[in-house]
């Protein structure tokens, strides 16, 4: 980390929660398996113990025609700028 540039350390610093995720989810698989053993109801591993990335995955990101064609013409741009550019 003496040579980090001041992005990787951003990057670093906001994925700390993240480290030990296998660890919570091991930990919470436990405590699933023994609370529905002894519960009639249908539990959800989220109703044991909600954790951040639960909520960063349940995010639904809607993609619209217009971005799909403005993305696509940006993309032919970007391919005629580079084919412009090889034959220079």
């Amino acid at each position: 980390m003496d040579e980090c540039t001041q992005w990787e350390l951003n990057d670093i610093v906001e994925n700390l929660p993240y480290m030990d995720r296998n660890m919570w989810e091991a930990a919470r698989l436990n405590a699933y398996i023994v609370a529905q053993v002894n519960s009639k109801k249908d539990l959800k591993m989220q109703d044991i113990c909600k954790f951040k990335w639960d909520e960063d995955e349940s995010k639904n990101i809607e993609i619209s025609n217009s971005d799909i064609e403005r993305l696509k013409e940006k993309a032919r741009r970007i391919q005629n700028e580079h084919l412009h550019n090889r034959t220079i």
